[in-house]
């Protein structure tokens, strides 16, 4: 038996082979979500019609006409491109990207820069068929890595470097449960000149308001802005920008409504324009931090 028990004032605190329960749950509620949210064969075909590679819903220009746009391919590539400049990426770059999924921004973002890069994320299926095939077919393999791993506990390689970018795109509102320790391990992998993305959802009213949205989202928590900036603050990092990018989404929502209803009238597997009216409605907002080390 690998595994040890402390009681201490917060309670009982197990560790299975040096992984804590709560690690461990985390991991089976985001596998739940994530699985009963992307497995689907229609939602799979959907992605891949309208981003393929990105899974994503990229940056648009606030206002602009859905009808105009056909598809998320050009959106993503435009995050990627803001992401290069905003964040001066480099070829002397060397990036962690925290829960990269099918990882086309890292690759993307390499094959444009000739930086260096590690994507990590939990799926194992991720990582071995998109990641990494992905890599080769950009010409990209050489310049890094894509890892297995815990969002909330990165593996013990990726600790013990350090990185000029640490970006989290669109993954840390899976553990708002445990946003300290998401943060603490984007701490260890930084020093003072590493640069810190994380583009985030947040509710803006009560979660119980946002019930409709999470038909689709099957989140435990959302936190506000204002309960996100208290973990900041009391965390090793320090915000150095935020910005509201609803504004941003909206378009890229407006198009996967349209979308989902070609294919699913009803609703009935396709729910995201759920998720688009609460953006539209004010309930929820995306938004981007940006972070150093203290």
């Amino acid at each position: 038996d690998n595994s040890k028990h402390n009681l201490g004032s917060s309670g009982i605190n197990a560790e299975y082979g040096g992984v804590s329960l709560n690690t461990l749950l985390c991991l089976l509620k985001l596998l739940v979500v994530m699985s009963s949210n992307y497995s689907n064969d229609m939602m799979n075909q959907l992605w891949e019609d309208i981003a393929p590679g990105f899974y994503n819903y990229g940056r648009i220009s606030p206002g602009t006409n859905a009808d105009d746009i056909k598809d998320l391919k050009q959106a993503n590539e435009d995050m990627v491109d803001f992401l290069i400049d905003e964040l001066e990426i480099t070829k002397e770059s060397l990036i962690l990207d925290i829960g990269c999924g099918k990882g086309m921004y890292t690759v993307r973002m390499a094959q444009i820069t000739g930086c260096r890069f590690v994507g990590v994320d939990y799926d194992e299926i991720y990582i071995e068929e998109e990641c990494r095939k992905n890599a080769q077919r950009c010409g990209v393999e050489n310049q890094g890595e894509f890892i297995c791993g815990s969002i909330t506990n990165l593996p013990d390689k990726v600790k013990e470097m350090t990185f000029t970018h640490v970006l989290a795109l669109g993954v840390m509102c899976h553990v708002h449960d445990q946003v300290p320790v998401f943060l603490e391990n984007v701490a260890v992998c930084s020093d003072k000149d590493t640069k810190i993305f994380i583009w985030d959802f947040i509710r803006k009213v009560n979660w119980s308001e946002c019930s409709e949205a999470n038909t689709h989202l099957k989140w435990d928590i959302l936190l506000s802005k204002e309960e996100v900036l208290q973990c900041i603050e009391i965390s090793k990092l320090i915000l150095t920008k935020y910005e509201d990018a609803t504004a941003y989404i909206i378009p890229s929502y407006n198009v996967m409504e349209r979308e989902c209803r070609k294919r699913d009238p009803e609703m009935t597997t396709l729910t995201y324009p759920l998720v688009a009216k609460a953006f539209r409605s004010g309930l929820l907002g995306y938004v981007y931090y940006y972070l150093r080390l203290k």
